[in-house]
């Protein structure tokens, strides 16, 4: 696509400065266990697997194998937005560049919602799950782990506590997220060994090519599992919200999240098999943490190490999300968008501390908010589902971004005559993202009369970012100097 030398990283709109963010921090070693880890593939099964079985029984493992394909494709569709547009906000700035200012602030509130509905589904489970350690290592009276008040205390904690590294900086994030990835790897590892040499033994369910791909599960109940499969797929992307820091902005954001994907789908495909292999699915369904479920059925003695593989987990997968949000809430005070003070950053650490803050606040709100539910399971179903909706609806805008770009040829895009034809297959695969991940979209609120309200009251304040965008002329600005890409 060119040669032409370019700066090493991206600077901030307006230059560098108190605005800037630190540049060429993480290496392509930092962003694939960001990837990865913001997946969280264990903390995703725990929290996420249990919902899916009960929508889809076994065929749960299908909807990850119906789905992959589309995320990977919109993966594929990051990675070249990113070598185009590096941008701290990512989605919002290239729905803004590409197709209009006004688009671009509705995705800035897409983003948003995305991003901030995904924390409660961490937080909540964050809480049962350390208790339940503590208890079963006799540190706490075992008739504090079905406490609502004590999960929502120990959420909270958890909530300040992944502040920590976001406040020290893009470096501290790093080492912490490679090192909690290190021990999960580990442990996780340990327990699939540890199932697939009990699988002779402990089978309750045969495995079944039809837990792969089956005609035999009801349509609208396999949609909504796609909606809840959302929430485990995503995370890749942070590399994509890391651009401005990475030390080859055009270059390895994308690559990273893509191995990142690939990785947590590999461990899918073998820890959830033989989760349903060996657990009745009555049981998976109705648990709050099916991996102990599971864990408890193969060799009960190790329930708390899997207890502590889900907590380790649970707070990188915690941080990182938050990460994504805290650059994006950064990238839209920068802009305009939202008041300045969310762009400005800490002179020491070059953190977004003022985005962090808030986003460490709003969370606090909403565990203490948890405390008036009559139903925590309830409360946490609809908020997984609606994070799992905003999450699709998102890739699905970013695959609408690039389908009208390439559709103009956009120039700013690095395509030229002569090297069109680069793009041809993402011509195809842009709009084949789109209108897949919209279908499920529709799908889901069409089955699903909770998510419908839900989500058309969320989806309310996006009006007032789509007229802001509107007033900012300089809205959706390059980040970089203009030119041919690399």
């Amino acid at each position: 696509m060119g040669t032409n030398e370019e700066p090493a990283h991206p600077a901030a709109p307006g230059g560098a400065g108190p605005h800037q963010l630190r540049a060429g921090v993480f290496h392509l070693l930092d962003l694939v266990p960001l990837s990865t880890s913001s997946v969280a593939p264990t903390f995703s099964i725990a929290a996420a697997f249990g919902v899916m079985v009960a929508y889809a029984g076994p065929q749960a493992i299908m909807s990850v194998v119906v789905a992959f394909p589309f995320f990977l494709f919109a993966a594929l569709i990051f990675r070249q937005l990113n070598i185009h547009y590096p941008h701290a906000g990512a989605s919002y700035h290239w729905g803004a560049r590409v197709v209009g200012r006004r688009f671009g602030g509705l995705q800035g509130w897409i983003v948003t919602l995305a991003y901030f509905m995904s924390l409660p589904p961490i937080l909540v489970p964050a809480g049962a799950y350390t208790l339940s350690l503590l208890a079963a290592v006799g540190t706490i009276p075992g008739s504090m782990v079905s406490s609502l008040f004590w999960q929502a205390m120990v959420g909270i904690l958890w909530a300040l506590v992944a502040a920590i590294p976001l406040l020290l900086g893009a470096r501290p994030t790093a080492r912490f997220t490679e090192a909690f990835l290190l021990v999960e790897v580990v442990l996780l590892g340990a327990f699939l060994g540890i199932g697939l040499l009990a699988l002779p033994g402990h089978t309750v369910n045969p495995i079944s090519a039809g837990w792969f791909f089956s005609f035999g599960v009801h349509p609208l109940d396999f949609a909504l599992a796609l909606v809840v499969v959302a929430t485990i797929l995503d995370g890749w992307e942070i590399d994509s919200y890391a651009s401005e820091e990475a030390q080859r902005p055009r270059e390895w954001p994308g690559k990273s999240g893509i191995i990142g994907l690939f990785s947590v789908f590999a461990i899918y495909m073998i820890t959830m098999p033989l989760m349903i292999a060996e657990t009745p699915l009555g049981a998976l369904a109705s648990s709050p943490d099916p991996l102990a479920t599971w864990i408890g059925v193969v060799m009960p003695s190790a329930a708390w190490a899997m207890d502590l593989t889900v907590i380790v987990s649970t707070a990188s997968s915690l941080w990182l999300t938050a990460f994504i949000l805290s650059r994006a809430w950064y990238a839209l005070g920068r802009d305009g968008i939202f008041p300045k003070a969310f762009g400005r950053l800490h002179a020491r650490f070059r953190s977004p501390w003022v985005a962090v803050v808030v986003i460490t606040m709003a969370e606090i709100v909403v565990q203490v908010t948890e405390l008036t539910s009559s139903s925590v399971f309830a409360f946490f179903s609809v908020v997984l589902t609606a994070a799992g909706f905003f999450l699709m609806l998102e890739f699905a805008l970013d695959a609408i971004t690039a389908t009208v770009g390439l559709r103009r040829a956009h120039r700013s895009m690095g395509i030229e005559q002569g090297g069109l034809h680069l793009h041809a297959g993402y011509r195809i695969l842009a709009p084949l993202t789109a209108g897949a991940m919209l279908v499920i979209v529709l799908i889901g609120l069409a089955t699903n009369t909770t998510l419908l309200y839900v989500a058309l009251a969320l989806l309310t304040p996006s009006v007032y970012f789509v007229w802001k965008a509107g007033t900012l002329p300089d809205f959706g600005r390059p980040p970089v100097a203009s030119g041919p890409v690399a």
